[in-house]
């Protein structure tokens, strides 16, 4: 972490995001660390009944322990076909024991009779932020579609099965710089950084 960089830390042990979130703030002089690195917090339990509450769920928690910039952050898949399903479940969706590799090959099963003009996707990202100012909720939607099978190594999650429709490929086949310009996590996290730019005034700075 460069001096100058502003903290932020995040309820959240899943190192892929971390980077990805990072990646996505490198413009910005603002680093995101895991909460779990500096101090011992057991993981809050998502009973939420939407993103935005369980986003924030996590960033008061992380707030109320460290006394320090804290965000929380919940995404999912809402595929149209499935009603919207996995959505707040996409963690754990089809169990706490699959892979992501399992999870999108249960996706591509479920809709393996639906055809590709049905099968419309969203990828969602909520991004609460909890500071001595008060609280703020920032949102970033992509629209795509399930794929037919999984294609791609880039990424984590369900990005080998979500197609861009400007490019027909996966996130997983367009790698970490075209997701990490169009995904709902980058409209997501530079709403943030957009945001704390202006509070913040000259405190942080863009290097683009």
């Amino acid at each position: 972490m460069k001096p100058s960089s502003q903290l932020i830390y995040i309820l959240s042990k899943n190192q892929g995001k971390i980077k990805e979130i990072n990646t996505i703030l490198s413009p910005y002089a603002l680093t995101i660390r895991s909460l779990f690195q500096d101090y011992s917090v057991e993981e809050v339990i998502e009973t939420g009944s939407n993103y935005a509450e369980n986003a924030l769920l996590k960033a008061r928690r992380g707030f109320k322990i460290s006394g320090n910039m804290c965000i929380g952050e919940d995404s999912g898949l809402e595929i149209d076909a499935l009603n919207g399903a996995p959505g707040l479940f996409s963690a754990r969706f089809g169990g706490e024991g699959l892979n992501s590799k399992e999870k999108n090959k249960k996706i591509i099963e479920l809709l393996k009779e639906v055809p590709k003009d049905q099968r419309s996707a969203c990828f969602v990202c909520v991004v609460a932020l909890v500071w001595q100012k008060g609280e703020k909720i920032f949102e970033g939607r992509c629209l795509g579609f399930i794929s037919q099978e999984s294609r791609g190594r880039s990424g984590f999650g369900y990005d080998p099965i979500f197609v861009l429709p400007p490019y027909q490929k996966t996130f997983a086949e367009l790698g970490e710089k075209i997701k990490n310009r169009l995904s709902h996590r980058a409209i997501a996290f530079r709403k943030l950084a957009e945001f704390l730019l202006s509070e913040l005034e000259g405190n942080i700075s863009l290097s683009l």
